[in-house]
């Protein structure tokens, strides 16, 4: 089994800007953050050896969704343990079918506090980096 980075965040969503500046948010904090434009790609990066703390995966995305991503992410023993929070603008069937797979939702636009006191849960608090 292999051991999570308490300071890596994977973000999965195939809208550049809002990753950029999750991923900015994020690192501010004190967080090393990985970003990914879809499931397929973050598979890869997960099969690669990255071992977040947390995922933090959008449902709509381009060759594979957040379900199919989750499907798969927990039919593999090394990636199933690895918690997950939704990050949607999607409506309330959305949220429904967010519900069913098992995950916590956040909604977008994300409250920044509510999402870091979140990745603080799952990833521990980190020591705020310190502007140049």
């Amino acid at each position: 089994m292999h051991q999570r980075s308490q300071a890596c965040v994977l973000i999965v969503d195939d809208e550049r800007d809002f990753c950029l500046t999750l991923k900015m948010v994020l690192r501010l904090e004190g967080y090393d953050v990985v970003t990914s434009p879809d499931g397929v790609d973050a598979l890869a990066c997960l099969r690669g050896g990255l071992h977040p703390c947390l995922i933090l995966l959008d449902m709509m995305m381009p060759r594979m969704n957040g379900p199919q991503f989750r499907e798969e992410q927990m039919r593999d023993p090394a990636l199933r343990e690895i918690p997950v929070i939704v990050l949607t603008g999607g409506s309330d069937p959305v949220l429904r079918q967010v519900a069913a797979l098992g995950l916590m939702a956040i909604r977008k636009p994300v409250d920044l506090a509510a999402l870091l006191s979140k990745v603080e849960r799952f990833c521990g608090s980190r020591e705020k980096a310190r502007p140049p």
